[in-house]
């Protein structure tokens, strides 16, 4: 059974392709089927005390500094006038649009696929029937869309496919693969709020980029005047992770990791003074006055220069895995989508939807040689996207005259001779080639190299 990740911008739906990747070389992200019985030699690896780095991430100093000012393609500032104008167009779309923006029928449809699985939940046993009824009940899905309602993000929090922060898994030792987290979303985000549970613990919810169920807590009613200010007001990002935003009362909101966007109110000579939406006791958003460190924030969005490049780059590389985001982590998509944000690159939020947000250059079929030339030949560093199914990466320049990539991986797969299979766990982000874990006998799908199939040069026109 698939992961239900072909379409994650509808992961109302499919939960799935959130994380872009599982593992780097398994594949589409399906559940591994059954291995045969295998003689196993007393030489097998023990997976478990394989701790030494793979070769190519120890011999590549992870630090983004060194490919960043290889940097030769600075963006004109017509270009640059124009891209934020597209970023605009789609980060506010819940609030622009007056019809939902994802398909009813498809996340109703979705829903139901689900509920016809077998899953299993953190106790490894499987989820009782009854308890699947419990929540298709509670979702009220019948009745979506029974509410249309701009609102915005006042802290971070996750989007779920059913209305529970309980998990689903595909087998009993998925973890952490729990089929039901979809995304974290950013506080100041736009919304739109089109259904709630039949209970009121859960409001079904679209941004710009993904729909599904957040708590109520996490979201605020938007008025015309509040959503006015954002959509006219310059902005700041966040470049730090979990960055400190504090009220002029001294009071701490909630971390907002890169990608935050703030209303700029001031600049001070150690500090932003910017706008903060906070939750007011009639269910709606008021913005509170805060003050962010200068270091923790820039004006949005970046010059696409060696120094922001490296600062951003560096920062997402201290990023565990983290599938859908859960524990506020990041996966290959999240990644990819963070960086880019930063410079105001909008992109969707998986990695088959972001391989193919512009005209794909098909990488498949080619030889790894020709792989590689093509790369050399139209790739532009830190503006190219390198996708093989199921996983997305950044392409961060050369190093004797191989690619290397930026990107967020679990674990690689690999078969050593009359063994069982097993995972080498990564586990984070990455600066790597082409051809990270060759050394591992042997690479189960291959080297990523081996099953790239596109490329993708941003930004795009509309």
């Amino acid at each position: 059974m698939s992961r239900l990740q072909s379409n994650c911008i509808l992961v109302a739906i499919t939960a799935a392709t959130t994380a872009g990747c599982i593992f780097l070389f398994g594949g589409s992200l399906v559940r591994q089927e059954p291995q045969q019985t295998v003689p196993v030699q007393e030489a097998c690896p023990d997976a478990a005390e394989q701790r030494a780095p793979l070769e190519d991430i120890r011999a590549i100093a992870q630090d983004i500094k060194s490919l960043a000012e290889t940097l030769s393609q600075p963006m004109d500032e017509g270009d640059r006038r124009r891209l934020k104008q597209q970023f605009d167009r789609r980060h506010f779309a819940p609030w622009t649009t007056a019809e939902p923006l994802f398909n009813i029928q498809t996340a109703a449809g979705g829903i139901e696929q689900l509920a016809a699985g077998t899953w299993y939940g953190e106790n490894r046993l499987p989820v009782d029937p009854v308890r699947m009824r419990s929540l298709l009940a509670l979702a009220d899905m019948e009745h979506l869309p029974s509410i249309n309602q701009p609102a915005i993000v006042v802290k971070p929090t996750f989007v779920r496919v059913l209305p529970t922060n309980r998990p689903f898994y595909e087998a009993p030792d998925d973890a952490p693969f729990d089929q039901l987290q979809f995304t974290e979303i950013k506080p100041n985000e736009p919304v739109r709020i089109l259904h709630a549970s039949k209970d009121g613990a859960w409001l079904y919810i679209e941004t710009s980029y993904a729909n599904g169920w957040v708590e109520p807590d996490a979201v605020r009613l938007a008025d015309a005047a509040l959503r006015d200010r954002l959509l006219t007001a310059e902005h700041l990002v966040v470049v730090k992770d979990f960055a400190q935003v504090r009220t002029g009362e001294g009071k701490i909101l909630p971390q907002p990791k890169i990608g935050t966007l703030y209303p700029l109110v001031k600049e001070e000579q150690d500090h932003w003074v910017v706008e903060a939406a906070i939750g007011a006791d009639d269910r709606h958003a008021v913005f509170a006055t805060a003050r962010i460190a200068k270091a923790d924030a820039r004006r949005h969005p970046l010059l696409f220069a060696p120094q922001a490049v490296a600062d951003i780059g560096n920062e997402l590389l201290k990023t565990p895995y983290g599938w859908g985001e859960m524990y506020r982590n990041r996966d290959c998509s999240a990644t990819t989508r963070d960086f880019l944000l930063a410079f105001g690159i909008w992109l969707p939020r998986n990695s088959s939807r972001q391989i193919n947000a512009g005209p794909l250059v098909s990488l498949a079929g080619l030889s790894a040689v020709d792989k590689e030339k093509r790369i050399h030949e139209l790739g532009i560093p830190f503006r190219t996207l390198l996708h093989h199914p199921g996983h997305i990466m950044l392409y961060a320049g050369l190093r004797d005259d191989k690619p290397v990539v930026l990107h967020t991986i679990w674990a690689l797969r690999y078969k050593p001779d009359n063994c069982p299979e097993q995972r080498y766990i990564i586990g984070r982000t990455i600066l790597s080639t082409l051809e990270t874990g060759k050394e591992l006998l042997h690479l189960s799908r291959g080297t990523l190299l081996d099953r790239l199939d596109g490329m993708l040069v941003l930004p795009v026109a509309d």
